[in-house]
């Protein structure tokens, strides 16, 4: 793993062909600061992402594609990919196999880093990454916890991690209440939708 400012991740994006597809951690694991240094060098690429949330990069050039729409990608040009969640780790290493995996990870311990709250399909779009050479880049964040299992990565399987966490967005007590009432809306939604039908 090599640490690298965001300056130095700028000229390694610019170096990428055109249109590449960018993996990013969703649901509240978002790496926003490496997000917008990708949208800031890349002048036109595809987003996947799933579940995500906050404000994501939205302009022409940015195209969303994922396979569980978010609040942040609810728009009408998305390109949704109607699949399980379980198909989506083979999914990844044929017809949406990334170029970029963008990840937000606890601070490195001994020789491994975590995933933390966002493991679902992470390890399979790293997996998918490596296998063709293309990037994982890592924003460490001292609040991720550490969790095991899938969700440990070697840090070398990550190809470049950003230098600070104070660049990033912090999650605060706000995001907290944010998400657990997104969780509870949605959770009272498809309730009340099981017991109409």
């Amino acid at each position: 793993m090599r640490t690298i400012t965001l300056e130095q991740l700028g000229s390694i994006l610019a170096g990428f062909d055109a249109n590449p597809r960018v993996f990013a951690s969703g649901n509240f694991a978002t790496p926003y600061t490496l997000l917008n240094a990708v949208d800031q060098a890349l002048p036109e690429y595809r987003l996947h992402m799933l579940n995500a949330h906050g404000d994501l990069p939205r302009r022409d050039g940015v195209t969303y594609e994922t396979a569980f729409i978010g609040p942040a990608m609810r728009f009408p040009d998305t390109h949704y990919i109607p699949a399980r969640l379980s198909l989506v780790p083979l999914l990844l290493k044929t017809q949406y196999r990334p170029d970029i995996v963008l990840i937000q990870t606890s601070p490195k311990r001994h020789d491994t880093v975590s995933l933390g709250i966002e493991c679902n399909v992470i390890p399979a779009a790293i997996e998918a990454v490596r296998e063709h050479g293309g990037l994982v880049i890592a924003q460490a964040n001292p609040q991720m916890p550490y969790t095991y299992g899938d969700a440990q990565i070697y840090e070398v399987g990550i190809s470049y991690a950003g230098r600070s966490y104070a660049e990033g967005k912090k999650s605060g007590w706000k995001d907290g209440v944010s998400a657990m009432r997104c969780l509870v809306k949605y959770s009272w939604q498809e309730r009340s939708v099981r017991h109409r039908g």
